[in-house]
């Protein structure tokens, strides 16, 4: 039933991370450690997203970080080859769900990441009656 308020009351429940001042965690190797090969640079990018994204704050140990090079080097391995790909690509993307890498996957793990400024809908900056939630959960407590 509408307007039961569940939905919403799970919703703000769910712990809000942001993004780190600093990168977090170890630095990607110069080179592949199992091959010796340079990184591709797409296996770079998503390696350092990930460490300047919210999801850096959740890797608090050394074996996180070391699943999330273990995951590279199969992001790696999924961008250089030509068979295989299928078993590849399922593994990452278990991974990636456990990691919390896509929308959905931040709702399972019950926490969701703020959005970029720039990732914004619209570039449109008129008055409007929508309001952020932060706005709404400000005017909520205010109410009482």
């Amino acid at each position: 039933m509408a307007g039961n308020g569940r939905r919403a009351s799970k919703i703000a429940a769910m712990p809000l991370l942001s993004s780190p001042e600093e990168p977090v965690g170890p630095e990607l190797p110069d080179v592949r450690p199992d091959t010796g090969d340079e990184w591709l640079p797409v296996t770079r990018r998503w390696y350092e997203d990930l460490r300047r994204s919210p999801l850096a704050q959740r890797m608090g140990i050394g074996p996180d970080w070391d699943f999330v090079l273990d995951t590279a080097l199969l992001k790696d391995d999924f961008k250089r080859s030509r068979k295989g790909r299928a078993i590849l690509a399922a593994e990452i993307r278990q991974r990636e769900a456990m990691i919390g890498v896509t929308p959905k996957a931040r709702n399972d793990l019950k926490f969701d990441a703020p959005q970029a400024n720039d990732l914004k809908a619209s570039s449109y900056s008129g008055s409007s009656n929508v309001i952020s939630m932060e706005e709404a959960r400000r005017q909520r407590r205010a109410v009482g």
